[in-house]
C-alpha cells in the first residue's frame, strides 16, 4: 500500500506510537536523535539527509543543486555546530551535492552523479574523507540503502540490478551481502 495513502486510514493516535516507537528504536540502537520543528516554509526540509554527511565526527556541508534549499543548509550547520561537530564546507562554488546520491556503507563511500549532484560534489566528499575511498555512478538513494553491517537494500528494477553491477564492480570490498525488493522505493529506508 502506497505509504501516503495508508497514513490517512491510520488514527492521530497510530501515527504518534508509531513515530514515538520510531524515536525510541533508534535511540536504543545507539542514534542520537535530535528533533527539529518543522518550518512550513521548507517544503524539502524533512530530507534532511539531503543537507550533510557525517563520518566521524566530521559533517561535510552539502551544497544542493536547487538554490531555494539553502536556508535548510544554513539551519542544519547551526546545529551540527551546536553538537559539537567539526564542519566543513564546500569550497568549490561550482559543487553541487544532494543526500540521496551518497551512500556510505561503513568502508567507502559511493557518490551517484545526477541533475543535483555533480563531479565537483564528489570531488569534495572524497577531499572531506580522504580514509575513505569514494565511487561516482548514478543516482542512489531511489534505488539502494545500507539496511545493516555491509548489507544493501536494492530495488528490483532493472535500473536497480544495473545500478547494484556497477556498484560491485567499483567497490573494493567485495562481500556485500543484498537483499532485492521488489519495488525500487522500498530500498529507500533507514
Amino acid at each position: 500500500m502506497n505509504s501516503d495513502i495508508s497514513k490517512n486510514f491510520r488514527s492521530p493516535k497510530e501515527r504518534d506510537f508509531n513515530e514515538l516507537a520510531s524515536r525510541l528504536l533508534l535511540r536504543k540502537l545507539g542514534l542520537d536523535v535530535i528533533e527539529l520543528s518543522a518550518d512550513e516554509t521548507l517544503p524539502e526540509g524533512v530530507f534532511v539527509e539531503d543537507t550533510a554527511v557525517i563520518c566521524d565526527g566530521i559533517a561535510l556541508i552539502y551544497r544542493p543543486g536547487l538554490p531555494g534549499r539553502l536556508k535548510e543548509v544554513d539551519i542544519i550547520r547551526t546545529i551540527l555546530r551546536r553538537e559539537g561537530l567539526c564542519i566543513v564546507d564546500i569550497k568549490d562554488p561550482l559543487a553541487t551535492i544532494d543526500g540521496g546520491d551518497v551512500l556510505f556503507t561503513g568502508r567507502e563511500f559511493f557518490v551517484g552523479l545526477s541533475k543535483t549532484t555533480n563531479l565537483a560534489g564528489a570531488k569534495a566528499v572524497a577531499s572531506a574523507f580522504p580514509e575513505y575511498p569514494v565511487k561516482k555512478g548514478a543516482h542512489l538513494k531511489n534505488f539502494v540503502s545500507m539496511v545493516g553491517m555491509d548489507t544493501m537494500a536494492i530495488g528490483g528494477s532493472g535500473i536497480a540490478k544495473d545500478l547494484l553491477r556497477q556498484m560491485e564492480e567499483m567497490s573494493e570490498y567485495k562481500l556485500y551481502k543484498t537483499i532485492t525488493l521488489r519495488d525500487d522505493a522500498a530500498a529507500n529506508c533507514l
